[in-house]
């Protein structure tokens, strides 16, 4: 347990809660342009840059395709650890898009210029532009499968509402698709406590307020993780580590962009198009879908998957067995029960949609 929480802590700055067929198996890197793009709130943006990263080569009929979302600190190489040769997400069988979502990585995001006066984005916003990459960029009229951990899974369900059976199926890990009670005071309380550094200025800065996204990712620290892992920090100097790690992955956050992610997160609820109907939102989703919790998260809890299981026509319901709360989603030990666990889903559920 001991070198599992030293990894663990070392990656925790990750934290969250190809243009044509025959390219070549190693990764390669690209940013799809979007000429106009209008968000959801009506607001447009000129030449919107969609960064992605492909893994393995696509089928000559275009059939094998597979694209990776992250969670909501995350990027297009957070789940690394799942794609390779004899994989979950194996690249000598399946093509993979990992995906930047809009705000963060190479995609189009606030720190490019923008900044306070970058539209306000949502998930919504981050499937459709998703959506322009997919078919316009790589020619795709399916998938096989899409997905991720966290805000990766809140993408994922978008998906499946909003393009209905455009992918065959679905992975949500660590999901949600209605609004969270726990997860959004977190992130209002993250985002009150960033602002009260000078520097923010009111979203104006001049330096970025590096030490107010310290302390919201202390804030953060005990949600992502659950008492029985916590309790493992048996000493001083592991605790102290431990929580500073979120405010070190914060910190290398442009301030604006990171908290336009946050409350694109925060505030997600695919219910909110169909009156608060979540039953109904979810009856739009005719792909077949993986649904994995981790049974310690209290940040995302099971309870919040078991109503996407409840309203998915086609689903399985898988929990992780993990002590490591939210994070039990995003292992990053190949050795840990969280990784293999999630592998073995993960492979099984792709083979069924092959069959």
């Amino acid at each position: 347990m001991r070198n599992v929480r030293k990894v663990v802590l070392e990656i925790l700055t990750v934290v969250l809660l190809v243009s044509s067929v025959g390219v070549t198996a190693a990764a390669q890197e690209g940013v799809h342009v979007i000429p106009e793009f209008t968000f959801e709130s009506g607001a447009m943006l000129q030449n919107m840059k969609v960064g992605y990263v492909t893994h393995g080569t696509l089928k000559q009929e275009k059939s094998n395709a597979i694209l990776v979302t992250h969670g909501s600190g995350g990027n297009r190489n957070s789940y690394n650890i799942f794609i390779g040769p004899g994989k979950a997400l194996d690249t000598d069988r399946y093509f993979v898009i990992a995906i930047d979502a809009i705000g963060g990585g190479n995609s189009s995001s606030p720190k490019d210029g923008l900044g306070i006066e970058f539209p306000r984005y949502t998930i919504r916003d981050m499937v459709h532009a998703q959506h322009d990459l997919v078919t316009k960029g790589f020619g795709l009229t399916g998938l096989l499968a899409l997905g991720g951990p966290s805000m990766g899974s809140f993408q994922a369900v978008e998906w499946g509402i909003q393009y209905p059976g455009f992918a065959k199926g679905l992975l949500l890990i660590v999901p949600s698709g209605s609004f969270n009670p726990v997860l959004a005071p977190v992130i209002d309380t993250m985002v009150a406590v960033m602002q009260l550094d000078p520097n923010w200025n009111g979203g104006r800065y001049t330096q970025n307020p590096t030490e107010g996204l310290k302390r919201a990712g202390m804030v953060f620290f005990p949600w992502i993780w659950s008492d029985e892992w916590l309790a493992t920090l048996k000493t001083q100097e592991e605790y102290e580590k431990a929580l500073s790690s979120p405010g070190e992955g914060f910190s290398n956050w442009d301030a604006t962009s990171w908290m336009y992610r946050y409350l694109a997160s925060r505030n997600h609820d695919v219910a909110k198009p169909f009156g608060g109907n979540l039953d109904l939102a979810l009856s739009k989703i005719t792909s077949k879908a993986l649904i994995m919790p981790s049974v310690s998260d209290r940040l995302v809890p099971p309870s919040l998957a078991r109503l996407l299981y409840r309203g998915i026509k086609q689903a399985t319901y898988r929990e992780i067995p993990s002590i490591a709360g939210h994070m039990g989603g995003a292992p990053r030990d190949e050795k840990s029960v969280e990784y293999v666990f999630i592998s073995a889903q993960i492979k099984e559920f792709l083979d069924g949609l092959t069959k």
